[in-house]
């Protein structure tokens, strides 16, 4: 049984919107979007090509461009928590370690002037507190565990 007031759900999206100012006027672009994420699920976003997914997405995480972005209303709840509510350096320990997001467009996935060990290596050092060692051992293995042939050889390949 659930108290009230409580929610049994990792991360619970209420009512989220989300605005852009443009020469035209104001377009909301993410209309009252609700969806609830349970622990060990995986969700993909699915539509149209500019039906805003991606600006859910990055609502979710509070990394719309502001301005001409602005979330104007919802709630995001992560482990209970508000997301909205939390300034920029609380928001830094929950993405990453706490949610994450990939998109479907390859060419944002990696950066093609940087070498793959640095792109990974440097979350894991900023979300998890490894150092750089650690993260090199972990890129390698994380590598190998999805398939990459000759990991640690790959790491310094650009993608």
């Amino acid at each position: 049984m659930e108290l009230a007031g409580t929610s049994r759900h990792l991360l619970e999206v209420k009512n989220l919107e989300t605005e852009f100012h443009t020469d035209y006027g104001v377009v909301r672009a993410v209309d009252g979007v609700d969806l609830h994420i349970d622990e060990g699920e995986t969700v993909g976003l699915v539509g149209e090509s500019g039906c805003g997914k991606s600006v859910a997405a990055l609502s979710i995480v509070r990394l719309v461009p502001d301005p001409p972005g602005r979330i104007v209303g919802g709630q995001v709840l992560f482990e209970g928590t508000d997301l909205l509510q939390l300034d920029v350096r609380e928001m830094r320990h929950v993405r990453g370690p706490g949610i994450g997001i990939i998109f479907q467009e390859p060419l944002t996935s990696l950066n093609p002037v940087l070498s793959i060990e640095r792109q990974i290596v440097e979350p894991l050092q900023e979300h998890l507190g490894m150092t750089r060692r650690e993260a090199s051992s972990r890129t390698a293995e994380l590598l190998d565990l999805v398939g990459i042939p000759d990991p640690s050889a790959r790491m310094r390949d650009y993608p």
